[in-house]
């Protein structure tokens, strides 16, 4: 598995991923602000997080969310250095028992299950060293996602609410309109500098937060238009965004981009978003 590490401005920027062969399938970014450490990656580079760490000291760990890929190593962290973890209330649950992910065979493939950890309700604000990250919900992409974000400096943590100016394909488990709500909040505020989990430092924060709104708030128009003209989901999927590729065959169908379109539409079974 591979880490590679940089720095922006005094934000640590760890970049993450287990390879297969030379290819490495998904990128995680687990970033180090003093000794706060945001998000863990996945077990698969949890020796190379610890030595990565070596020279660092982590007091405390805030999770932006209970993915496996964000709490791989929140255990084998507070081992190491005794910190204390930190979680939306609602993340808790899955970081005590991690089975309750119920991963499905390419998430054991490309993360695995964390182990089990204790965290700690998060409050409105979180204090890290002199800076002051304010504790923003931002769900969508699961109910109990947070993004961090930090006024003086313009910084944002922004866990899995970014992930690029684009869209395409939906989680079975996420919600669109929500992601759209969560948005809207962010692309108010002035921000600098996103620490994407996906795509690691992305500078004109605001600028491409409200790129990515706009393209959302666009693509749902088209959707809800073409479903106003009584044409099938299927069909509107094939007209805005083309032919399912290998990511919906990988993910046997998680990742889609008819869960796009249905998810605008409603039509996602609500049973699937318990996680």
């Amino acid at each position: 598995s591979m880490l590679e590490k940089t720095m922006v401005g005094p934000v640590a920027v760890f970049r993450t991923g287990r390879s297969m062969g030379d290819y490495v399938p998904y990128h995680v970014h687990t970033f180090l602000l003093g000794d706060v450490l945001i998000d863990t990656s996945c077990a698969w580079v949890r020796s190379e997080l610890l030595m990565a760490l070596e020279q660092e000291s982590v007091a405390k760990i805030i999770n932006t969310h209970h993915h496996e890929d964000h709490t791989g190593n929140n255990r084998a962290v507070q081992a190491k250095f005794g910190a204390d973890i930190y979680a939306h209330p609602d993340a808790l649950p899955f970081l005590e028992n991690p089975q309750n992910l119920k991963l499905l065979p390419y998430q054991l493939m490309v993360w695995d299950y964390p182990e089990p950890s204790q965290g700690i309700p998060l409050k409105k604000q979180f204090q890290a060293g002199e800076y002051t990250l304010e504790v923003i919900h931002t769900p969508g992409h699961c109910p109990a996602h947070v993004c961090f974000y930090e006024p003086q400096q313009k910084w944002l943590f922004a866990g899995d609410t970014f992930c690029g100016r684009g869209f395409k394909y939906l989680r079975a488990d996420e919600d669109y309109n929500l992601i759209v709500d969560s948005l809207e909040k962010l692309a108010e505020l002035p921000v600098d500098i996103i620490f994407c989990s996906l795509m690691g430092a992305v500078p004109n924060g605001q600028e491409a937060l409200k790129a990515k709104l706009d393209f959302m708030r666009k693509l749902r128009d088209q959707v809800l238009d073409l479903d106003r003209q009584g044409i099938s989901p299927t069909e509107i999927r094939a007209q805005v965004l083309g032919d399912e590729e290998d990511m919906a065959q990988m993910t046997d169908g998680h990742y889609s981009k008819q869960n796009t379109v249905d998810s605008i539409l409603g039509l996602l079974k609500k049973g699937m978003m318990a996680n």
